[in-house]
């Protein structure tokens, strides 16, 4: 399960277009072989889940923000569908940067100062002024949202930025879930 050499310019979709723009996303990214440890990551993202009807997991790609690096605000679905649509989302973070390349939510609720919680998250971000919540990229640590309700709505919620990495390189890697009904 290895990304070195593989590495190409991150991509962003725009009215169904796939392109580059570095003013909102900032990173690399690479695609990873489909081998016996990422089937086992697969089946392992299913089965946290409850193995849903229709619903598969999307090629796994990896993505290296260095110095900088960043993705700016956006849903990880394009639109409301009640028949095809990226279901859910685990950011799972693989390699955690010396300072920043946190991940924002703007639209969560921030938990407070519980000591538990600051563990993974920026709990100085609700003092400093930030809305939301801020996830610490933390290597081996994942946070896991639905990216829709029972009737096929879009949770506004999800919305949420890579933040700029200020030192070092952040990997991770999505595991995207994909609805298909039949």
């Amino acid at each position: 399960m290895s990304s070195t050499n593989k590495w190409q310019t991150s991509t962003i979709y725009n009215n169904g277009v796939e392109t580059t723009d570095s003013t909102v996303r900032k990173s690399e990214r690479a695609l990873l072989d489909r081998d016996y440890t990422l089937q086992c990551l697969e089946a392992r993202a299913m089965s946290v889940q409850g193995w849903p009807a229709n619903t598969y997991i999307e090629q796994l790609w990896t993505q290296r923000y260095n110095v900088s690096g960043h993705y700016a605000m956006h849903y990880d679905w394009a639109s409301d569908s009640k028949t095809a649509r990226r279901a859910s989302t685990f950011n799972v973070y693989v390699q955690a940067p010396q300072r920043g390349g946190g991940t924002h939510f703007p639209r969560l609720e921030h938990p407070g100062q519980d000591s538990m919680w600051c563990e993974f998250i920026e709990c100085d971000a609700a003092d400093a002024g930030t809305n939301g919540v801020v996830f610490k990229p933390r290597a081996g640590s994942a946070v896991f949202w639905q990216n829709f309700d029972e009737e096929g709505r879009g949770f506004k919620e999800t919305i949420h930025a890579g933040l700029p990495v200020l030192e070092g390189s952040k990997i991770g890697l999505n595991i995207w879930s994909w609805y298909q009904k039949t």
